[in-house]
């Protein structure tokens, strides 16, 4: 089955939660479908995508809802356009599988860019591992989906073989870097950690933990 490619995925996703442009973006519409810390991250990557890095001055103390908003937007730091655009449409995958292939407003099939899944096997990667860019497998029903972000670290907890005693899980890929003022969202099975203050600089990154 034919698939979006990106920019055009990303729009598709967006008018799916109603962020099409015809109304400014709102985490309160976001909320309908997911919980507030996830609303707060779609929102943000949604502005890193379309508007660019935040730039507004931080809100008055007194509105504490535009300050989160501008807190999420603003851990982003520089993250380029397209990959908050691909971690956009991931966190709407997992928390929302069904919304492709026919979401609303969908561009034509003529304008359609046709991905097909290669018939070598991909290498596997055992507990996890850090991918530098998007992979597309096939189903059993034959959708094409995305398994693999850019610069998105996957955290495989380690299988449990002495009962009943501490063990320390494994863990694979770079571990995040120390930081404060970060944001995170738990979405299904999944913990998503990004932004944050390291030693004065703004990081811009995003890391994704199995829980």
């Amino acid at each position: 089955m034919a698939t979006l490619a990106y920019p055009d995925r990303f729009y598709a996703a967006a008018s799916y939660l109603g962020l099409d442009g015809s109304v400014p973006s709102s985490v309160k519409q976001l909320s309908s479908k997911f919980s507030n810390d996830a609303a707060l991250l779609l929102y943000a990557l949604h502005q890193q995508a379309t508007v660019g890095p935040c730039n507004t001055p931080k809100p008055s103390a007194w509105n504490p809802a535009e300050q989160s908003k501008w807190k999420s937007w603003q851990g982003l730091g520089t993250m380029p356009s397209i990959e908050a655009m691909r971690h956009f449409v991931k966190i709407l995958e997992e928390g929302d599988p069904s919304w492709y292939p026919n979401p609303p407003n969908s561009v034509p099939d003529p304008a359609i860019d046709v991905q097909i899944s290669s018939t070598k096997a991909e290498p596997s990667v055992e507990n996890g591992g850090s991918f530098g860019e998007t992979m597309t497998t096939a189903t059993e029903d034959g959708r094409l989906m995305e398994t693999q972000d850019k610069d998105v670290v996957l955290e495989n907890p380690n299988t449990i073989s002495v009962y009943n005693q501490w063990t320390a899980p494994l863990t694979s890929g770079h571990p995040p870097k120390a930081r404060y003022e970060h944001g995170a969202a738990v979405i299904q099975d999944k913990m998503y950690m990004y932004g944050g203050n390291h030693n004065g600089r703004y990081l811009g990154d995003l890391h994704v933990s199995n829980l």
